[in-house]
C-alpha cells in the first residue's frame, strides 16, 4: 500500500479472495452454464483497479440474447429472486420526475431472499442483469476485457480504456433516453475512481498546459466521440460542465466519424419537471400573496428549501 496526502494507493485488490469469491458466485454459476459475463461496477474497481471502494449492488453485463436465461440460471441456482418494486438505489429522485423511473430500464434486479448463515455476508443483497448493448461493449470481444485468477476466463472485466469508454458513452447516452440523476453521480463517481486510482501521475495537466504523459495515453486509447468529455473531466474546471452540451460534442464526433446511427438518433431528454411540487409551490404562493398579515398555513420558504434541494441535486450532477 503506498501513501499520497490523503489517499492510499493499493498494489493488490484491498478485498480477499473470500469475499471476492462470495461477490462473484453468481457470476460463477453463469460460467459453468457457459454463459460468460463482465463484471462492472465497483467490483469491478475494486478487483481490477484496487479501489478501496465500498461494495454494492453486484453488476453483471451479458449478451442481450442470454439476459433472461442467465437471470433464470443464477435464481434456479442461489437464493436470489427478480425483483420487480421500487428500487430505491436506482430509482429516479421524486424531486426530479414523480414517476421515478429505474436508471436500468433494461436490466433484471434480482434480489437475495435472506442471509443463508453468518459466513455470507459479502454476498450481494442485489444483483443487476444488464444486456450489453445498453453499456456500449462487446462481451465477445476478448481484446477490451481481461479475467481474473483464479476464476474462470469467461468472467471478464473490461480494461481501464474499454471501461472509460462504455462509462462515457453510457454517461452520455443513457439506456432511459433521458438524464438521469443516479446515472450520472454514480458514473461520475466511477470514473472519478478509475482516474484518481490508476493515473497516479501528478498533476494531470502540466504547466505548459499539455496533459500528463500517462494521462495523454489514455485519452488517445479512447474512442474519438468520447475523447472530448474525457478531455474536460481531467482538466481543471472553467466555469459550469452543461451535460446536453457534451452529449452534442459527441454527436458531432459521430457524425464526423461516419456513425450516423448513433449520431442521428434522438437527444437524450432532460430531466423532467415533477409538475406535482411546482403546482404546489404555485398554489401556495398565490394564496399566501392574499393574506400577508396572517399565519401561513404552509410556509414559503419550505418550497424555496425544496427548490433549493432540486438546485443543488442538478449541480451535482452537472
Amino acid at each position: 500500500m503506498h501513501c499520497n496526502s490523503m489517499l492510499h494507493f493499493y498494489d493488490s485488490s484491498p478485498f480477499p479472495l473470500k469475499t471476492q469469491e462470495e461477490r462473484l458466485a453468481s457470476a460463477r454459476v453463469l460460467s459453468h452454464a457457459n454463459i460468460r459475463s463482465l463484471v462492472w461496477g465497483e467490483d469491478a474497481l475494486a478487483f481490477i483497479y484496487f479501489v478501496p471502494t465500498c461494495l454494492f449492488d453486484l453488476q453483471l453485463i451479458v449478451a442481450d440474447q442470454d439476459l433472461q436465461v442467465a437471470s433464470t440460471i443464477i435464481s434456479d441456482s442461489l437464493p436470489y429472486k427478480v425483483f420487480t418494486g421500487l428500487d430505491e438505489t436506482h430509482a429516479e429522485s421524486i424531486f426530479i420526475d414523480r414517476s421515478r423511473p429505474s436508471a436500468f430500464p433494461h436490466s433484471i434486479c434480482l434480489k437475495r431472499e435472506a442471509l443463508q448463515d453468518e459466513h455470507s455476508v459479502e454476498e450481494p443483497i442485489k444483483i443487476l442483469v444488464h444486456p450489453q448493448s445498453q453499456f456500449h461493449c462487446t462481451i465477445d470481444d476478448y481484446t477490451c476485457s481481461v479475467s481474473l485468477r483464479p476464476f474462470p476466463d469467461d468472467i471478464r472485466f473490461l480494461t481501464r480504456t474499454a471501461f472509460l469508454d462504455s462509462m462515457i458513452a453510457t454517461y452520455l447516452d443513457p439506456p432511459t433516453g433521458q438524464q438521469h440523476s443516479k446515472m450520472t453521480g454514480m458514473l461520475k463517481v466511477w470514473m472519478e475512481y478509475l482516474v484518481t486510482y490508476t493515473l497516479r501521475n501528478k498533476p494531470a495537466v502540466l504547466l505548459d498546459g499539455t496533459l500528463e504523459r500517462e494521462h495523454d495515453e489514455v485519452l488517445r486509447s479512447l474512442r474519438p466521440e468520447n475523447q472530448p468529455f474525457f478531455e474536460e473531466f481531467i482538466r481543471p474546471r472553467n466555469g459550469p460542465r452543461i451535460w446536453i452540451d457534451q452529449v452534442k460534442r459527441r454527436r458531432e464526433v459521430l457524425e464526423k466519424l461516419g456513425k450516423y446511427d448513433d449520431a442521428r438518433r434522438p437527444l437524450p431528454r432532460l430531466f423532467p419537471q415533477n409538475s406535482a411540487i411546482t403546482d404546489s409551490e404555485s398554489l401556495a404562493v398565490r394564496h399566501t400573496r392574499g393574506l400577508p398579515n396572517q399565519k401561513r398555513s404552509y410556509s414559503t420558504s419550505a418550497f424555496r428549501g425544496t427548490q433549493s434541494v432540486v438546485s443543488k441535486l442538478v449541480r451535482l450532477i452537472h
